[in-house]
């Protein structure tokens, strides 16, 4: 059985991969491109954002003590925690990684770190939109989750799944915005896709 360090640099080394993703995306790809004019659409700051800004505060509040590996925070770890139980987080996590990136190459200079709708924005259904409406939230989703269950700690499995529950409420703010952008063809759209996972296409 693997000691705490190791699943600690293994926890380190799947982030660092992620947010290598992310962040060329982020801060790197937006460089080599012109910058278009836009306006920023905001949202309603309601309870599901605040619940998610709770979450995600809770989340790496808890992440960066427990790879302090401080005494006191030992009593978070979950005794006689499955070994497997971590590895299935790894099995979620990885793929997340490339579908991150596949992601960002769909929405290329669509992609903004707000919501934004451009002149220049057209409704992207294909590559991974084709099926899932919002797939960048179930990467984050999936791999907040699949993280959480590597560390054995129930405090970050905890905040894990509070982060979960208040998006579908929070998409659905987006699609209003959506259909009021792109009226019937997102209407038609969200008939044929799931908003966090595929639809199980009946023959």
């Amino acid at each position: 059985m693997a000691d705490e360090v190791f699943y600690q640099i293994l926890f380190v080394v799947l982030y660092a991969m992620f947010l290598g993703v992310r962040g060329y995306y982020r801060f790197v790809k937006p460089k080599r491109a012109e910058p278009e004019t836009g306006v920023e659409e905001r949202k309603a700051f309601g309870i599901a954002e605040a619940v998610i800004s709770i979450a995600i505060l809770g989340y790496f509040g808890s992440i960066i003590l427990y790879m302090l590996n401080l005494s006191w925070f030992a009593w978070s770890q979950i005794p006689a925690y499955p070994e497997f139980v971590r590895w299935v987080g790894v099995v979620l996590v990885l793929p997340n990684i490339p579908l991150l990136g596949w992601i960002h190459q769909t929405l290329d200079r669509q992609y903004s770190p707000c919501l934004q709708i451009k002149e220049s924005h057209s409704l992207i259904s294909d590559g991974p939109y084709a099926r899932v409406r919002h797939p960048m939230y179930t990467v984050f989703i999936a791999f907040s989750f699949g993280m959480s269950l590597l560390t054995a700690n129930f405090l970050i499995i905890g905040f894990a799944i509070l982060l979960m529950i208040p998006f579908p409420f929070v998409v659905r703010k987006e699609e209003q915005m959506m259909l009021e952008t792109f009226g019937e063809e997102y209407h038609e759209y969200m008939e044929r896709t799931g908003r966090f996972i595929p639809h199980i296409r009946k023959e």
